[in-house]
């Protein structure tokens, strides 16, 4: 009796298992709707996360929504501000041996989603208030991220320009 319910069981999950994999393509989620008459999408992002981990997400986080914007036809136009403790993170660290195995692992692809991002077109900008903070010096900096007097002023800026701003 308890092999024929786990027998019946095991054959509903493998036959509903099979109707989402085939029904996947049939009922994909866009942004259709949101997106209609949008040939452009300016947005700033403010990024302000104090662990590696989260901001390794967060750059992902972007990256897939330039991505998703591209594939439905409205053109990227996106800034990536960033600031607060943070911005150590950011630092050209080439293997440094006082960083343990798992972090610099992290670093190695918060560094390899900054250069994706920048490939994309995407502006990179850094608060030097923020590097003096944490006593980094311009040349630390992975290449291609701007350093600008105070990010705060550039998230007015370009909202005022008619850039979005999501608050990361």
């Amino acid at each position: 009796m308890k092999k024929t319910c786990i027998s019946r069981f095991t054959g509903f999950m493998l036959i509903g298992l099979f109707l989402m994999i085939s029904a996947g393509p049939a009922i994909a989620v866009d942004d259709r709707e949101a997106l209609e008459g949008m040939t452009t999408a300016k947005v700033v992002f403010d990024v302000n996360k104090g662990d590696p981990q989260k901001l390794l997400r967060a750059l992902v986080a972007i990256r897939n929504t330039g991505e998703r914007l591209a594939r439905q036809g409205v053109q990227p136009d996106m800034v990536v501000t960033f600031r607060g403790p943070m911005v150590a993170c950011l630092a050209d660290m080439n293997e440094d041996p006082d960083v343990d195995e798992y972090k610099q692992d992290i670093l190695d692809k918060i560094s390899w989603n900054i250069i994706e991002l920048r490939r994309s077109g995407v502006q990179l900008e850094i608060c030097s208030l923020a590097l003096s903070l944490v006593g980094m010096e311009d040349s630390e900096l992975l290449s291609g991220i701007k350093k600008v007097g105070n990010s705060l002023v550039s998230l007015i800026a370009y909202q005022n320009k008619g850039y979005a701003m999501v608050a990361i």
